[in-house]
C-alpha cells in the first residue's frame, strides 16, 4: 500500500515544528502588550478562531529559520520526496505563517491552511479540503492530536506524531510512528533553573555576619525556598518572553521553551504552582520578609520587558536583584543589614553581572555573529565590561579592608586582623575567574561554572573557618 502513495499531507502545529504557533504567539504577544488579551476575545466573537489566526498574522510575524523543528519527521519526509512523493502542508495555522515555513524548508510541494477561502483548517474542515485535493487517490498525514483522527482513518498512510499509533483509530495498524523530541531535548524541568537556586545562599549571608548560629536559621531556609520557587516562576515566564531570542542563542536554543519541549500552558500552570507555593512560605515569616519578596518580584518582572534593553542599567538592575537576598535574609531572620555588607554583595554581584555580558559577547564574536548577546550591548563594548567587571570585584576587596579597619568590627571580633586572610582570598578568586574568562575556559553562565567549581567551594570553606576562627579566638 505504502508505494501506491504518491502525496503526502502535513500538519504543522506540534507536527513538523514541536509547538503551537498560535498559542504561542498569542501568549508572549499577551505577556508584552496586555491589551492583546481583549483584542483576542474581540476577534473571536466576531469570526471565531479564523479570524483570531487571520488577525495575529498581520500583527506578528514568525521566523522560520529558528522554529524548532521535527528532525526526526523531516528526515522522514525528505527521504520520500527523494522517492517521488508530493509534500503538502496542511494546516490550521494561518497561511502566512505556513507558506514562510515552506519557503523555508524548500521541500513542500503546495500549502493548504487557514485563509478565507479554506476557513479553519482544522479536524472534519481539514478533512473535507484534502480529500477535494486528493481526488479520490491514496494519501498519507502526517499529524499529532485527536482531532487528526479522521484524517488519518481516511488515509491510506498515517503518521502519528508523538502519541501512541492508537491515535490512527481503525488504521492504526498501518501507521508510522515518529517522536516529537529527540533523544537530547531538554527535559521541561531545566526551565526551573535549580542551579540559579545557588544565589539564593546570600539570604544566609546575614545570620552568618551576624553569628546568629540560633532559631534564625529556620526563618532563613524558609526565605531560601521562597526566593526560590519565586525565582523558577520568574525564570519560566522570562524564557517566554524571550523564546524568540533564546531560539538564535548558541546556547539558550536548548531551553525547554526554545525547543518546544515545555509549552506554554502548562508552563503558566507551573508557574501557578510556584506563585502559590512561595505566597504560603513567606507568610510563614515576617510582613517585611513578604515585602522585599514583592519588591523583587516587580523589579524581575520590569527588568524582562524593560531594563534587560538598557545598557548598563541592565548589570546594576541584575546586581541589585542579587544582593536584595540578603535584605530579604534580613528581614526574615529579624537581622539589620550594615551598610557594609550590603555594598560589598552589590559589587561582588556587579562584577558578576559584568562577566555574564562579557563572556555572551565573547561567545558571540567567536562564532562570527556581529549582533550582541543583548540588543543593548556591541562587541565594541567587550573591553569595558571586563574593566568595569574587574575593577567592582576590587571594589569589593576594598570594603571587605575598610570594614575590618574600621571601628564595628570588634564587638563581633576577638581577632579581627586574621579577616584579612578573607581578603587575599576574595581577591584570588576574583582575580582567577576572570582570567579564567579572558582564557575562554568558562561558559556564559558564570553561575554555572561556580557551582560546579571545586576552587569555589575550597574558597568559600575557607572563609567560613576563618570567620569562624576571628570570631572565637
Amino acid at each position: 500500500m505504502k508505494e501506491k502513495i504518491r502525496v503526502i499531507y502535513v500538519d504543522l502545529d506540534q507536527t513538523l515544528v514541536r509547538i503551537d504557533l498560535l498559542q504561542e504567539r498569542l501568549l508572549i504577544g499577551s505577556l508584552r502588550r496586555g491589551l492583546l488579551v481583549f483584542k483576542a476575545a474581540s476577534w473571536f466573537v466576531q469570526g471565531g478562531r479564523e479570524q483570531v489566526k487571520m488577525e495575529m498574522a498581520k500583527r506578528h510575524k514568525i521566523n522560520p529559520a529558528h522554529l524548532p523543528y521535527n528532525e526526526a519527521l523531516l528526515d522522514y519526509l525528505r527521504n520520500e520526496k527523494k522517492n517521488g512523493v508530493r509534500l503538502i502542508l496542511a494546516t490550521g495555522a494561518p497561511r502566512i505563517w505556513a507558506e514562510s515555513v515552506a519557503d523555508h524548508l524548500g521541500i513542500f510541494d503546495q500549502v493548504l491552511a487557514t485563509d478565507k477561502e479554506s476557513g479553519n483548517l482544522k479536524g472534519n474542515q481539514k478533512l473535507r479540503i484534502i480529500l477535494k485535493h486528493a481526488e479520490g487517490k491514496p494519501f498519507g498525514y502526517a499529524g499529532d492530536a485527536p482531532c487528526d483522527q479522521p484524517i488519518m482513518e481516511a488515509a491510506q498512510l498515517p503518521i502519528v506524531i508523538g502519541a501512541k499509533k492508537t491515535l490512527a483509530g481503525k488504521k492504526a495498524h498501518a501507521a508510522v510512528q515518529i517522536k516529537r523530541h529527540g533523544a537530547a531535548s531538554d527535559k521541561w524541568w531545566m526551565s526551573l533553573r535549580l542551579h540559579q537556586w545557588s544565589k539564593n545562599l546570600l539570604v544566609f549571608a546575614p545570620v552568618v555576619a551576624s553569628h546568629r548560629f540560633d532559631s534564625a536559621w529556620g526563618n532563613a531556609v524558609l526565605g531560601f525556598l521562597a526566593f526560590g520557587c519565586t525565582a523558577s516562576a520568574l525564570y519560566i515566564l522570562n524564557d517566554l518572553y524571550d523564546v524568540d531570542l533564546d531560539r538564535q542563542h548558541l546556547e539558550k536554543r536548548r531551553r525547554a521553551f526554545a525547543t518546544g519541549t515545555l509549552w506554554p500552558l502548562p508552563a503558566m500552570v507551573l508557574i501557578a504552582l510556584l506563585g502559590i507555593a512561595s505566597v504560603i512560605l513567606a507568610f510563614l515569616l515576617p510582613v517585611k520578609f513578604g515585602l522585599v519578596l514583592l519588591c523583587y518580584a516587580l523589579i524581575n518582572l520590569l527588568y524582562s520587558q524593560q531594563i534587560k534593553r538598557i545598557a548598563a542599567l541592565d548589570v546594576v538592575a541584575l546586581a541589585f536583584l542579587y544582593s536584595i537576598r540578603v535584605f530579604a535574609g534580613g528581614a526574615a531572620c529579624g537581622i539589620y543589614i550594615s551598610t557594609w555588607l550590603a555594598a560589598l554583595t552589590f559589587f561582588m554581584a556587579l562584577s558578576l553581572t559584568h562577566l555574564k555580558r562579557y563572556l555572551e559577547l565573547v561567545q558571540r564574536t567567536k562564532s562570527g555573529l556581529s549582533a550582541a548577546a543583548r540588543p543593548a550591548y556591541m562587541t565594541e563594548d567587550t573591553s569595558l565590561l571586563a574593566l568595569i567587571g574587574v575593577g567592582s570585584g576590587l571594589i569589593s576587596v576594598l570594603i571587605t579592608v575598610l570594614y575590618i579597619t574600621s571601628s564595628l568590627v570588634y564587638p563581633g571580633y576577638k581577632t579581627p586582623r586574621l579577616l584579612f586572610v578573607i581578603c587575599m582570598l576574595q581577591f584570588y578568586w576574583i582575580e582567577r575567574v576572570w582570567l579564567l574568562a579572558f582564557r575562554g575556559q568558562m561558559t556564559s553562565d558564570p553561575v554555572g561554572f561556580i557551582i560546579r567549581d571545586k576552587i569555589s567551594y575550597g574558597v568559600a570553606v575557607v572563609a567560613l573557618i576563618v570567620i569562624w576562627a576571628a570570631a572565637l579566638f
